[in-house]
């Protein structure tokens, strides 16, 4: 039988609906969610453009030419009494603006430490010798918040609920990703579809796992992933997705988990909605980016450098809920590399983060604003220290913000910042300027 081609591209089918919020999350930005596709096929085969109306003045954009294997049936799958035919499947485009955190009522399963506890699980599940890619926190397989579910739209709600980790990972040579996404779910277990599944595992505890390997090719740019989609007694649904394409870069031939560590992953029990959460347990961290547009990137071995000297800094009275010494790259392409805790400073509460970068040509900012308190001085050695202090007035409180970067005259910089909502208060701006004139944090 020929290879599926289309350049409407009909898909095929391969996991079960809901799956296809893994591919939703990936284009979650600020809490809208856009252009998403959703039909019963497989979203790791295919993934086609919706059609959008084209004015006389505007020409239609070519559409992705998308092949997919075959699917044969009638036809035997390990693991099933019986093999139901693929369906035809569509595609329908929405647009959802929706709020989501960790403590979303809707979902009283979920939590800032749950998913702190489940990531944890995950990556202890990782086998031997998978290191997880330099990437921001959101890409280093931390579970991110629910998505909720829009009242408006029912075919939205059928994949809200779920909540997912994301890598880039590295195993010797190879390199690819992974995607991990946990639900709650009293659904039966689907029956089986031909092109949906190649075998059907039920495990010791009674988890039934849905294994998939196979691969899709958009505009003769092949992909090869792999599935495994566990259902657990106790009403989990998780689905474990690795694939040959490393985050925003190509496939390289290789996925770097087999289908058994997949198995193992979607099965592990701490990924479980049920599976308690550790005592003392804190929230995941915090996103962090650099401020300035031109910041170099920072490589992961000058990054480790970088953690062992923050590491090291006295913070004397003060408590925070991680270490310093943990910086990722900047999220959303913003450059250097960054931390951000969160810190109890006596009856205080605020929230610090760290951002380090090369290069830097632009002043901190265009100027102050009104009631912003803005000092600037210069170093012996010409490096340049900056402060700034914001207070945002809010409808039922006020935000504080303190500020200091510090700039050699390389261009390297350092910026320190601390916020706090009112009646708590940040760090001062000798404690910020402390942190970021520590020897050792200068970037060559």
């Amino acid at each position: 039988m020929p290879e599926t081609t289309s350049a409407d591209a009909t898909p095929s089918r391969a996991v079960t609906a809901w799956t296809q919020g893994l591919l939703c999350v990936a284009i979650v930005a600020s809490g809208v969610i856009v252009g998403g596709l959703l039909h019963d096929p497989d979203p790791d085969l295919t993934t086609t453009p919706t059609t959008t109306t084209s004015t006389a003045d505007e020409a239609e954009p070519p559409r992705a030419s998308v092949v997919t294997p075959p699917v044969t049936y009638p036809t035997r799958i390990p693991g099933c009494d019986a093999v139901e035919p693929p369906g035809e499947g569509g595609l329908t485009g929405f647009v959802v603006s929706s709020e989501f955190g960790y403590d979303n009522p809707a979902y009283p399963w979920f939590s800032g430490p749950k998913a702190v506890a489940m990531s944890t699980a995950l990556h202890e599940a990782l086998p031997d010798g998978v290191v997880i890619g330099f990437e921001p926190v959101d890409e280093s397989l931390w579970f991110q918040p629910i998505v909720a579910n829009s009242g408006d739209s029912p075919e939205f709600a059928e994949f809200g609920g779920f909540t997912d980790a994301r890598a880039t990972l590295r195993r010797g040579d190879l390199a690819g990703s992974l995607s991990v996404s946990v639900r709650q779910s009293t659904a039966p277990i689907p029956p089986c579809v031909a092109g949906q599944l190649d075998e059907r595992r039920l495990l010791a505890d009674g988890t039934t796992v849905d294994t998939h390997d196979t691969w899709s090719q958009v505009d003769g740019v092949r992909t090869l992933s792999r599935t495994a989609h566990a259902y657990t007694p106790d009403g989990s649904g998780v689905v474990a997705i690795a694939t040959d394409a490393p985050h925003e870069l190509g496939p390289t031939g290789t996925v770097p988990l087999s289908v058994d560590e997949l198995v193992g992953l979607a099965s592990a029990p701490g990924v479980r909605v049920a599976a308690p959460v550790p005592p003392g347990t804190p929230d995941p961290p915090e996103d962090c980016r650099l401020a300035a547009e031109d910041a170099a990137a920072i490589d992961e071995a000058e990054a480790s450098r970088l953690d062992a000297v923050l590491a090291r800094i006295p913070l004397d009275g003060l408590t925070l809920d991680r270490p310093l010494g943990a910086l990722r790259p900047g999220a959303d392409d913003s450059g250097g590399v960054c931390q951000a805790v969160r810190v109890i400073a006596g009856d205080h509460r605020s929230r610090l983060s760290i951002a380090i970068g090369a290069g830097r040509t632009a002043p901190l900012d265009s100027g102050p604003s009104s009631g912003d308190r803005v000092t600037t001085r210069q170093l012996p050695d010409g490096t340049v220290v900056e402060s700034r202090e914001v207070r945002i007035f809010l409808a039922a409180t006020s935000e504080m913000t303190r500020t200091v970067v510090v700039t050699r005259p390389s261009g390297a910089t350092v910026r320190v910042v601390s916020g706090a909502d009112s009646p708590h208060e940040p760090l001062s701006v000798a404690q910020l300027e402390a942190i970021a004139l520590t020897p050792g944090l200068e970037v060559p």
